[in-house]
């Protein structure tokens, strides 16, 4: 096959580039973990996969070999680590967090050791980490997606943890750094911070510090470190109303992932939608991380529920997902934004060419 697409690439026809050297890198997260699925990210021209969970993470040198030797044997790296070892007690400095920091200092060197360069985490408290109203709201021929409606959200509640203050996590958030981005510096990881979604300052009582650009420019001047960065969620900042393009520049130096993904709304009241139905002019996204020369892994993160599908966990793992709604971790959107991503780049990396 290869040989015949040499010959008529002589004959004039084209013959796509080798992906895996592009710098703007289509990553995926895959749900379930599996050789199925690994195969379908592969055809689909996926070049990273990001293991994704929300509660724990492989968190020795061979449970991490393992993941990383199933995604090689697809042609793929394995690139992020989303989610992180748990961090409940780091969060909101609870009895244990100093044994949870020793153990999140254990991951992010076993992740150095096996050469996975990339942890995204958060830093909300875990009793309520993104919030939304609804998981099937009808959008584009009826698919499902989710939203965030103040209106709707009953702020009265209260969860286990009660009432926190700003301070005491600014406290807790610069602890943490101090205890762990020496580690990252030495085993060649670099944290990726997530907003916080919703990019609303207090949810039921409980204290969100990252919801702002402000917010990350405090964060990273707690420790001035390239390896204490940015997961640049496209989303979420886009629900804070600010200019995609210019933030990207703003922090390109401590982006390490992107999530690609989009919304109609503001803060307080945002409709998640398909790639290309938000208010982010998209292709001028990708142009402005092509022209900062941003080489890390990019990912398609929520996707609407399509026809046909009824979620992506079963089982325990469904506790939480809202199985059979839209918990934007399903797979036929993801087919469909990898391939809107992939046309978009072909754009971006065209253009530069023709520049020249």
């Amino acid at each position: 096959f290869f040989g015949m697409a040499q010959e008529r690439a002589g004959k004039g026809f084209r013959v796509h580039r080798d992906y895996k050297n592009d710098d703007l890198r289509i990553s995926l997260v895959i749900t379930p973990f599996d050789e199925t699925n690994l195969q379908l990210a592969s055809q689909i021209s996926v070049t990273d996969i990001v293991y994704y969970d929300m509660d724990k993470m492989p968190s020795t040198v061979e449970e991490l070999q393992k993941a990383k030797d199933l995604v090689e044997k697809y042609n793929m790296k394995l690139t992020v680590v989303e989610g992180g070892p748990p961090m409940d007690k780091i969060v909101l400095a609870k009895e244990g967090r100093d044994e949870q920091i020793e153990h999140y200092k254990q991951c992010i060197r076993a992740m150095g050791k096996v050469g996975i360069p990339i942890l995204c985490y958060n830093f909300m408290p875990w009793s309520l980490r993104v919030g939304r109203t609804s998981y099937e709201v009808p959008i584009r021929g009826g698919a499902l997606s989710s939203c965030f409606c103040m209106k709707d959200w009953d702020d009265t509640l209260r969860t286990v943890d009660g009432e926190t203050n700003h301070d005491d996590m600014w406290r807790n958030l610069e602890y943490f750094l101090k205890a762990v981005i020496p580690v990252a510096e030495e085993a060649g990881v670099y944290l990726a911070c997530h907003p916080d979604d919703p990019p609303l300052k207090r949810v039921r009582g409980l204290a969100r510090i990252l919801n702002t650009p402000e917010d990350f420019e405090r964060m990273m001047n707690l420790y001035p470190s390239k390896h204490n960065g940015i997961t640049f969620c496209q989303g979420t900042f886009s629900e804070m109303g600010v200019n995609i393009p210019e933030t990207i520049k703003k922090f390109k130096d401590r982006v390490h992932f992107v999530h690609f993904r989009d919304v109609v709304g503001g803060p307080d009241n945002f409709v998640e939608t398909f790639q290309d139905q938000g208010q982010t002019d998209m292709l001028e996204a990708l142009r402005t991380w092509r022209d900062i020369g941003f080489s890390g892994p990019i990912r398609p993160d929520h996707v609407p529920l399509l026809a046909g599908e009824q979620g992506h966990a079963t089982g325990e793992k469904a506790v939480g997902y809202f199985s059979g709604y839209a918990s934007g971790y399903t797979m036929l959107g993801r087919l469909f934004a990898v391939g809107y991503m992939r046309g978009l780049i072909e754009a971006v990396l065209d253009e530069k060419k023709a520049s020249k």
